[in-house]
């Protein structure tokens, strides 16, 4: 008898963060309970590399054409997923917390996060834009408390993207995937896919 291969989720993490994480070790236990195989796709964050790398390094580990398996990203892993979105044919996406880094964004960023990023990464950013007319199924989170210029992302996000689409405002939390009101949604999403 043919064993029918399972569904897989790709997870990209945000920001310095691996999926050997806390937070990232319970959402992949839930999915692998949930019968889904799970492949992290842990990205070096490296001080002197920027969106293009790690963009590029994510591009290696998830395979064009994955028509029945979806790619979760959290910050700019969820950034990743979206400018990965239009070449990755996956059933679908999940962007918890995305981050308001896309060409249109730019003006809004504080000179604190600018010069925080400098100049070459802030560059990098600009090569982006949210992807529109995508076909895929999208569920984007954010947190009711998160940074005012990523909801404002969210909502610019969710308003473009042409296939079915969900939204979720996670209650009494912020740009902080290890809360337990945001993997309580996040269970809620993959129960369902």
């Amino acid at each position: 008898m043919i064993q029918k291969e399972k569904r897989k989720i790709y997870i990209i993490p945000g920001l310095g963060e691996s999926t050997r994480k806390r937070c990232y070790i319970k959402i992949v236990e839930f999915a692998k309970k949930s019968g889904f195989s799970v492949v992290p796709i842990n990205i070096k964050w490296k001080l002197d590399m920027y969106m293009d790398d790690f963009i590029r390094q994510a591009n290696k580990e998830i395979p064009n054409n994955i028509k029945n398996d979806y790619i979760l990203g959290f910050s700019f892993g969820a950034y990743i997923t979206a400018v990965l979105s239009k070449k990755k044919k996956a059933k679908g996406f999940i962007f918890c917390s995305l981050s308001p880094y896309f060409k249109d964004d730019l003006n809004s960023i504080p000179d604190k996060s600018k010069k925080y990023f400098g100049k070459k990464m802030m560059n990098s950013f600009k090569k982006y834009s949210f992807p529109n007319k995508n076909k895929g199924s999208a569920y984007f989170l954010i947190g009711e408390k998160d940074w005012s210029i990523a909801i404002n992302r969210m909502e610019k996000s969710f308003a473009i993207w042409s296939g079915k689409k969900e939204k979720y405002i996670v209650k009494n939390t912020g740009h902080d995937l290890s809360k337990k009101n945001y993997i309580d949604v996040l269970k809620k999403i993959i129960k369902k896919l």
